[in-house]
């Protein structure tokens, strides 16, 4: 099973609109659901890349030092990320408005 920042469905949603959006190079329901998959799995995987980044290296230690010892997750990672300065909800808006903006190609989003 795969792990996602945010959950599957919600990506999932997103790239949907997207497609929707733009005419794609796809000719079968299969050659789409690929092209659906591979564009949540990237937008997944550049979600991480922007948030996790922004970490120091001790900040990269402090975060798994807490993914192996906390039983409160959600809070856990709260409190971290204020402590890093990081802002989780714009750094995920960011991603996903410039991943929209690249599969469309430059278009209005």
């Amino acid at each position: 099973m795969d792990n996602y920042l945010i959950d599957r469905e919600t990506l999932g949603k997103f790239v949907d609109e997207l497609i929707k959006k733009k005419a794609l190079p796809v000719s079968t329901p299969e050659e789409l659901n690929v092209l659906r998959e591979k564009s949540i799995n990237d937008l997944d995987e550049r979600i991480g890349v922007a948030i996790f980044s922004k970490l120091s290296r001790a900040q990269y230690d402090e975060l798994n030092q807490l993914l192996d010892n906390e039983q409160s997750m959600e809070e856990t990672f709260e409190a971290f990320f204020n402590r890093a300065n990081i802002n989780i909800e714009n750094t995920i808006t960011e991603t996903v408005q410039a991943f929209g903006a690249e599969f469309l190609g430059g278009q209005n989003a």
